[in-house]
C-alpha cells in the first residue's frame, strides 16, 4: 500500500502544462525558486502531497501552531503560452524507497493532467564561495538539450549525479515519455538559503517561460548573502594552506 497520497482541493484546469518542480535541498534553491514563481505569478493552489516518507517532524508557524510536512501543488493558466503546474515543498523523502514512491506519485498526477514537459530545479554545492553562480543543466535526451541551446546554461561542469526528487522525477519521467530539463544553481553548500543563486535560476526560468518576474523581494536578501560570503572569503584567505586543506569537506558537492 502506498504511503503517499495526492489530496486535491479542486479539479485542475490546465492543458498540456509544463511541470515545474522545486523542493527543499541544498541552498533551498529549488524550493525558493518555485515558491517565488507561484507567489509572484499568482498561481492557484491545487492541493497537497502527504507522505509517511517525509521526515518525522512538524513545522512551527509564527502563531505557534504546528503543521505536518507536505508538498504543495499549484496551477497557472496562461493565455497564448503553455500552462504551468508547480510543485514546491519544505522537505523531501527521508529514504530511497520514499524518494521513488513520491516521484512516481508525482508523475502519475502529471500524466493525469496531461503534462507535456518537466523542468526540475535544485542546487549544486561547490564547497567554496561562489560570487557569480552559473546555472548547470541536465536533460532527459539530446533533443531537449538542442531545444534549450539558446539559454544561458552550462553543461560542461563535472556533475556526476543528481540526488533526490529533481533527478528522479526527470529520469522516471523520461521512461514515461515525458521529456525534461533539470536546472542546478551553483551554491557554496554552506548557506542555508542562497538568494543569489535562486535569482540566477529564476532569470533562466523567466526566459524559458517568457514571463516578467519582479525581483524586488529578493534584492535585499541577495545583498545580505553577498556580505556573508565576502566575510567567509576573507576568513578563508587568512587560513594557512594546511589548515585550508584539512577543513575542506568533500561532501559539499551534493546536488538536490
Amino acid at each position: 500500500m502506498s504511503k503517499t497520497r495526492v489530496e486535491l482541493e479542486k479539479e485542475p484546469e490546465v492543458e498540456n502544462p509544463i511541470l515545474l518542480e522545486g523542493l527543499a535541498g541544498i541552498g533551498h534553491i529549488g524550493r525558493n525558486s518555485v515558491s517565488y514563481l507561484a507567489e509572484h505569478l499568482g498561481a492557484e493552489k491545487l492541493g497537497e502531497i502527504h507522505s509517511h516518507h517525509f521526515p518525522p517532524y512538524t513545522i512551527i508557524n509564527d502563531d505557534h501552531t504546528v503543521e505536518v510536512i507536505r508538498n504543495n501543488l499549484y496551477q497557472l493558466e496562461r493565455d497564448g503560452k503553455k500552462d504551468l503546474v508547480l510543485l514546491e515543498g519544505n522537505a523531501q523523502a527521508s529514504t530511497p524507497e520514499g524518494h521513488y514512491e513520491i516521484a512516481e506519485e508525482v508523475l502519475d498526477f502529471a500524466e493525469e493532467v496531461g503534462v507535456s514537459e518537466i523542468i526540475t530545479v535544485g542546487g549544486y554545492g561547490k564547497g567554496e564561495v561562489v560570487e557569480e553562480p552559473d546555472v548547470l543543466a541536465a536533460v532527459s535526451n539530446s533533443d531537449v538539450k538542442e531545444r534549450y541551446s539558446e539559454y544561458d546554461l552550462t553543461y560542461d561542469a563535472e556533475v556526476g549525479q543528481i540526488v533526490g526528487a529533481s533527478g528522479l522525477i526527470l529520469g522516471l519521467g523520461e521512461r514515461r515519455g515525458i521529456e525534461g530539463l533539470c536546472l542546478l544553481g551553483e551554491t557554496p553548500g554552506f548557506l542555508l538559503s542562497d538568494p543569489k543563486s535562486t535569482e540566477r535560476v529564476l532569470q533562466v526560468i523567466e526566459n524559458i517561460l517568457d514571463e516578467d518576474i519582479d525581483y524586488s523581494d529578493l534584492d535585499s536578501k541577495v545583498e545580505e548573502s553577498q556580505e556573508v560570503l565576502k566575510k567567509l572569503k576573507n576568513l578563508s584567505s587568512q587560513q594557512k594552506p594546511d589548515q585550508d586543506s584539512q577543513n575542506q569537506n568533500p561532501d559539499l558537492g551534493y546536488i538536490g
